[in-house]
């Protein structure tokens, strides 16, 4: 036999995030759900200099596409 109670329970929630790059926010759609965007992160490990380190960082779909279009060697662009 199993007995249950209803018990209330904290957690984080993501309500808004902003591009590292251009500083603007990441926009939502009609439901609340943010639109794409790129989040990083990284953490560093010991053949770096940033041993012990970790960076976190989101850009949105612009900075994005201003990062690697200055790529010498090009993103693979395949579809899923």
């Amino acid at each position: 036999m199993r007995k249950t109670k209803k018990v209330l329970t904290e957690q984080e929630e993501i309500y808004e995030i902003y591009c590292n790059m251009c500083g603007k926010p990441i926009d939502k759609d009609q439901f609340g759900k943010f639109y794409d965007y790129l989040s990083v992160d990284k953490n560093w490990s010991y053949l770096s200099h940033l041993d012990g380190k970790k960076h976190s960082f989101d850009l949105c779909e612009n900075c994005y596409f201003d990062i690697i279009n200055n790529f010498k060697i090009r993103v693979l662009d395949d579809e899923y």
